[in-house]
């Protein structure tokens, strides 16, 4: 078992801030109004003539997760994955942790952090516990609040043991979600929302070139755009926003990877598979490539 050190998730960390600083309505707001623009068939967004998706390249370099081609996620048999994670964080008993033949309680084991801290007894596992929360409340996050998946600790046992970048998961799991939500009419997303948010900030107009550079480290670049730019936007005048889209300077892509080589087919297919925590789905970065 790898022992994991902080900095290995401190971009992760970041995103688990983006709606806990200023404007958490207008993040929110952005997020339900780009659900109108969704196109489940061709599993893009659709802003007039203009198509855009989010890459496998984009989310890659705003994780950061070692990219091995020989390491990428593929869902493992998951009995011995409550086990496992009990003995990595030291949960015992472990269905005190747990809802019933269920998830974690990711509260109750916050509360174990802080009190194993204030006796003096919380050892280097904290560094998983951190990750644990990162991988199942906001890379994977249940449709549970505070519940950490049995899938998502799944996922994150793979990084842990041989470092399989889960990055495809992840989006295969934004892209079901938003199949999910566009289908069925409901708006509970299941999916690393911030993410998400910060890709199609990232290809928007704004009057400061904040997105040039790993700005993820730091989101205050961000936060001042959104208080100086788009703080007195709800859900309506960000769907107009992205309506006007086609008028505006948007980026075809997202700054961070210009330039960059993608991944634009399966063999003799132009369609690229994806395998998630809940399932599968395809994406064909081609129909956005400029």
């Amino acid at each position: 078992m790898t022992s994991l050190t902080f900095s290995e998730y401190g971009e992760r960390s970041e995103m688990m801030q983006v709606f806990e600083g200023d404007c958490p309505r207008t993040k929110i707001s952005a997020v339900k109004a780009l659900m109108h623009f969704w196109d489940p068939n061709y599993r893009c967004f659709t802003f007039g003539d203009i198509d855009m998706t989010p890459t496998l390249e984009e989310y890659a370099q705003i994780l950061s997760f070692p990219n091995d081609p020989r390491k990428v996620y593929f869902r493992q048999r998951i009995e011995n994955t409550v086990t496992a994670v009990a003995k990595l964080l030291h949960l015992d008993p472990v269905d005190r942790y747990r809802i019933s033949n269920g998830g974690f309680k990711w509260k109750m084991i916050e509360n174990k952090m802080k009190t194993d801290k204030e006796e003096g007894k919380l050892g280097e596992e904290r560094y998983q516990i951190i990750a644990f929360a990162i991988f199942g409340l906001v890379l994977f996050p249940s449709e549970a609040a505070g519940i950490i998946s049995i899938e998502a600790a799944n996922a994150f046992l793979e990084f842990e043991e041989v470092k399989n970048n889960p990055t495809s998961a992840i989006l295969s799991e934004t892209f079901l979600s938003l199949n999910h939500c566009r289908l069925h009419g409901k708006w509970a997303m299941r999916c690393c929302i911030p993410l998400l948010f910060m890709w199609i900030v990232s290809h928007l107009e704004a009057s400061k070139e904040v997105f040039n550079n790993f700005w993820w480290f730091n989101t205050r670049p961000l936060e001042l755009v959104l208080a100086e730019e788009w703080n007195d936007l709800d859900e309506k005048a960000w769907v107009e926003k992205y309506r006007e889209l086609p008028q505006t300077n948007f980026r075809w892509k997202a700054p961070w990877v210009s330039g960059s080589s993608y991944l634009m087919s399966c063999g003799d297919k132009a369609w690229v598979p994806l395998i998630g925590l809940t399932g599968y789905i395809s994406y064909s970065p081609s129909l956005v490539a400029r």
